[in-house]
């Protein structure tokens, strides 16, 4: 028996033919859609809004039978690893860039700019926190209306973090797995790009992955800002003796953080990364006593923060399913 075509088998097939699952952009409709909605021209033009919203695509471009899809035009900066090609990242890029920029809708008083100086933001974060921490960070961020998510599941290639700026604002995401004080890193290195000014114009700039070893002048200035925010110079950890293991890695860190009021879970993934001690730096991290995994404490605060008088219930749900927070 052949199969129905209908208009919306029609429109999942055009949107996975640029690389966007049907199973995944189904996810991006609302909970009490229905298929049949779509027979109808009205009901297929809310669903190609919404598609087109979620995945940053032009809406015409959807409307339009005879056109593929097309993402929106903007300022595209992609910084990756070897033999990792634009097109392999650009479908999640422009999937996260849909969200961020409803991201931004929910946070709509004006940003404020992030410090040019590392020191001066580290200075202004110390006023009210022991370190710089995950939360610490967060908390600047969403307090200067910039919102910070944690994005896990994208289609296609997944990667760090990216900064997206729309109408002159910045909305930060970061999708990789990690302790808090991985993701720490990441966030700060992003805000690295805000701050020296490395989107000249609406668009996005996405970090496939932060720590490659090709990187351009963006990415160590990124680096370089990040370093010098989370420790108030641009240093790399190493021990006067020999570490002999996890747990002497952790005392050394607690005891040099509280000292340096340096958040000790990056001194220990600082030590860690160039070193070359992955395997003692993760168990030292576990005996840290925090949370295992960053994501849920950038989207507890992302949720906590945003304001849900302006945005729609539809909206708050697709912030929802895309972070993956029950909120």
């Amino acid at each position: 028996m052949p199969i129905t075509e209908t208009p919306m088998r029609g429109l999942y097939q055009k949107l996975d033919s640029a690389g966007i699952p049907a199973s995944f952009a189904k996810r991006m409709l609302p909970s009490w859609w229905a298929d049949e909605i779509a027979a109808e021209p009205a009901g297929l033009q809310q669903a190609q809004m919404y598609l087109a919203r979620a995945f940053n695509i032009e809406l015409q471009s959807l409307a339009d039978s005879a056109s593929a899809p097309r993402f929106r035009s903007s300022l595209r900066k992609y910084k990756l690893t070897k033999n990792v090609s634009e097109e392999a990242v650009s479908i999640g890029a422009n999937y996260v860039t849909g969200v961020a920029r409803l991201a931004l809708q929910a946070f709509p008083q004006p940003q404020s700019a992030a410090p040019v100086k590392p020191a001066d933001l580290r200075t202004a974060i110390l006023k009210t926190n022991r370190c710089v921490d995950l939360p610490a960070l967060v908390e600047w961020c969403l307090g200067a209306n910039i919102p910070v998510l944690h994005i896990e599941q994208v289609p296609g290639k997944k990667m760090t973090g990216l900064v997206v700026r729309d109408n002159g604002r910045y909305a930060i995401v970061l999708s990789k797995k990690g302790h808090p004080a991985h993701l720490l890193f990441h966030l700060a290195h992003e805000i690295g790009h805000v701050a020296k000014g490395h989107l000249a114009a609406d668009g996005f700039v996405v970090d496939e992955k932060i720590d490659s070893q090709n990187r351009d002048a963006d990415e160590q200035e990124a680096d370089a800002y990040a370093v010098c925010l989370l420790n108030g110079a641009e240093l790399r950890y190493r021990a006067g003796g020999v570490i002999a293991n996890a747990s002497a890695l952790h005392l050394a860190a607690v005891r040099k953080g509280k000292e340096t009021h340096v958040d000790a879970g990056h001194i220990i993934a600082n030590y860690g990364h160039n070193q070359d001690r992955y395997a003692m730096a993760n168990l030292a991290l576990g005996l840290l006593g925090e949370p295992k995994h960053g994501a849920g404490v950038i989207n507890r605060a992302f949720f906590k923060a945003l304001n849900r008088e302006v945005i729609s219930e539809d909206q708050l749900d697709l912030l929802r399913v895309a972070t993956g927070f029950p909120d």
